[in-house]
C-alpha cells in the first residue's frame, strides 16, 4: 500500500473523461485545477470527470483549486519577442498603453515604481533574464540588463528581496475562490503567501458563503520562509512550490527549505506537498532522469505527505505513464522506510496535546500487538491526521460520515478513507469495522486492529479513546 499521495495537475493533455479516469487508476489521489490557466467551463468539466472517475473506480480523489495569486507580468510587445543583451538599458513602465519594444514595456502592476528602489533586481520569465534597477522616474523604472535573453508578451516578473504592497488575494482570486466554494472543490491553495495573516481574507469569504475548506499555503517567497512557523500554525497545510521559490531566493537554499518545511509541517500534523519539476523530463520522455527519481524518493524519505506533478500531467505526452512511474518510485522508497518499524519519538515529534498523545499511544499499541490496521473514526479528519503524523508502518484506515472529510484526507500520508453512517457509540464503531473489513476481505476473524476516536462520537477535535479489537469477536468491557 503506497502511503505518500500523488497530486496531478489537469490540463489540455488530460481533458477527457477517459484520460482523467486513467490517471485515477494509475494512482492520482488529488486532482489540481490550476486557475492561472484555462476557463471556468474547462475546470468545471474536469471537476465532474474527476468525481465520476472516483465513483466508478471506488477511489477517494480530492480536488484542489490553486488560486493564481498576484503574479506580476509584462505587457504586450508590439512587434513580437525581443532580445535583451547584457549591458542594454530597459525601461518598465506603468504608463497606459505603453508600446512594448526593445527599450521598454508596460507591466500589470501599477505600484511597481513605488515598491522598488535602485539596486534591486527584477527577474523575467523565471529568472531567465535579470535586470537591475538604476533609477526610477515617476512611472518609469530604468534598468540595466545583467543577464540577457528573449522576452515576450506577458512574461512573469519576480522581485527577490522586494516587499510589495500587492494583496495576496487579488480580485480575480476572489472570484475564483467563490466559484470554487460554490462548485464543491475540496481544498484551496493560496499563492504567494507571505505571512499567516494572509489567510484572513480567504476565511472572510468562506464565512460569507457558509462553506469552510482547508487552505494550503504555497511557500514560494522568502517572506514565507521567514514566517514559516506562523504560516503552518494558521493554514491547514503547505505546498513547497519550488519553481518560484528557486527564483525568489538562492537556488542552493531551496533543498534546505524543503527539508525544514517538511519537518515543521509533520510536527504540527499538517499535510505538506512538494511540488515543481519532480519528473519534468517526462513531459516529453517516457522515462525520468535518475536525478528526478532521486528527488521524488528523497522527498518521500524526508516525510512529505504528497508529491505533485505539474506540466507532466497537464501538458505532457506521457501523463499516465508519469503517474505510474511516480507511484513506483514512492513505493520503492517507502519499502525501505517502513521495514524500520514505528519511528522513535524525538523532541520534534513527541505529542504536545491530548489528541496527539492518544494517537501516539494507538500507534505504539498497534506496533506492540502487531495489529493488522490502525483505524481512526473521524468527523473532521483530525484524528486521522494525528495518527498519520507518527508514520506507523501499520496501514491506517479512516472511517467518516462526511464525504468532504473523505476527499480532504486524500492529501494526508498513509490514510485510506471510507464513508460510513454516523455512529453514536464505540460498540457501533466496532460493528462498522467488522462489517467493512470482513465483507471486503481486508481481515480474517480474530485479526487485531487498534481503533482510536473521540468519545462521545461526532465531536471534532476530541480524540480521547483507544480500543484494541479482535475482528468478529465481542471484546467489549463486561
Amino acid at each position: 500500500m503506497r502511503r505518500a499521495k500523488i497530486v496531478c495537475t489537469l490540463g489540455p493533455a488530460t481533458d477527457s473523461y477517459d484520460q482523467i479516469k486513467a490517471l485515477v487508476e494509475a494512482g492520482m489521489d488529488v486532482a489540481r485545477l490550476n486557475l492561472s490557466h484555462g476557463t471556468r467551463t474547462e475546470h468545471e468539466e474536469r471537476y465532474h470527470h474527476v468525481r465520476k472517475a472516483a465513483d466508478e473506480t471506488g477511489r477517494s480523489v480530492g480536488i484542489l483549486a490553486d488560486l493564481q495569486g498576484p503574479k506580476i507580468r509584462l505587457g504586450h510587445f508590439t512587434e513580437g519577442p525581443v532580445l535583451l543583451e547584457p549591458g542594454d538599458t530597459f525601461i518598465i513602465t506603468t504608463e497606459e498603453n505603453a508600446e512594448g519594444n526593445r527599450t521598454q514595456c508596460g507591466t500589470t502592476y501599477k505600484n511597481l515604481p513605488t515598491d522598488l528602489i535602485p539596486g534591486e533586481h527584477i527577474l523575467i520569465d523565471d529568472g531567465k533574464v535579470t535586470l537591475q534597477v538604476t533609477h526610477i522616474d515617476g512611472p518609469r523604472i530604468h534598468t540595466h540588463v545583467i543577464e540577457g535573453g528573449i522576452v515576450s508578451d506577458h512574461k512573469g516578473l519576480n522581485l527577490p528581496g522586494t516587499t510589495t504592497t500587492i494583496p495576496t488575494l487579488t480580485p480575480k482570486d476572489e472570484q475564483d475562490l467563490r466559484w470554487a466554494l460554490n462548485t464543491g472543490i475540496d481544498i484551496i491553495a493560496l499563492s504567494f503567501v507571505r505571512s499567516g495573516n494572509d489567510i484572513q481574507h480567504v476565511h472572510h469569504i468562506m464565512e460569507e458563503t457558509g462553506r469552510h475548506l482547508p487552505v494550503i499555503a504555497k511557500i514560494e517567497k522568502p517572506q514565507a520562509v521567514n514566517n514559516l512557523n506562523d504560516i503552518i500554525a494558521k493554514f491547514d497545510g503547505i505546498m513547497i512550490a519550488r519553481g518560484d521559490l528557486g527564483v525568489e531566493m538562492p537556488l542552493e537554499q531551496v533543498p534546505i527549505v524543503q527539508k525544514n518545511a517538511i519537518k515543521l509541517a509533520k510536527r504540527n500534523a499538517k499535510p505538506v506537498i512538494v511540488a515543481t519539476q519532480m519528473l519534468d523530463s517526462m513531459i516529453e520522455s517516457p522515462r525520468p532522469t535518475r536525478a528526478e527519481a532521486s528527488d521524488v524518493a528523497n522527498a518521500v524519505i524526508d516525510g512529505t505527505d504528497a508529491v505533485m506533478l505539474s506540466g507532466e500531467t497537464s501538458l505532457g505526452t506521457y501523463a499516465t505513464e508519469t503517474v505510474h512511474t511516480m507511484a513506483k518510485i514512492i513505493e520503492a522508497a517507502e519499502e525501505d522506510i517502513l521495514t524500520q518499524g514505528l519511528p522513535t519519538l524525538t523532541e520534534n515529534t513527541k505529542p504536545r496535546t491530548q489528541g496527539g498523545a492518544v494517537a501516539r499511544a494507538a500507534a505504539e499499541i498497534g506496533d506492540f500487538l502487531n495489529a493488522r490496521f490502525l483505524i481512526a473514526f473521524t468527523q473532521s479528519g483530525d484524528t486521522a491526521r494525528r495518527l498519520s503524523r507518527y508514520r506507523s508502518p501499520i496501514p491506517l484506515l479512516a472511517f467518516t460520515p462526511e464525504p468532504a472529510t473523505r476527499s480532504r484526507l486524500s492529501l494526508t500520508w498513509g490514510v485510506e478513507t471510507f464513508l460510513g453512517p454516523h455512529v453514536d457509540s464505540t460498540d457501533a464503531m466496532v460493528d462498522q469495522v467488522d462489517e467493512h473489513l470482513l465483507k471486503h476481505g481486508r481481515c480474517r476473524r480474530g485479526d487485531t486492529v487498534v481503533i482510536t476516536a473521540g468519545s462521545p462520537p461526532g465531536l471534532p477535535g476530541t480524540t480521547n479513546l483507544v480500543r484494541v479489537h479482535h475482528i468478529g469477536e465481542d471484546d467489549s468491557p463486561r
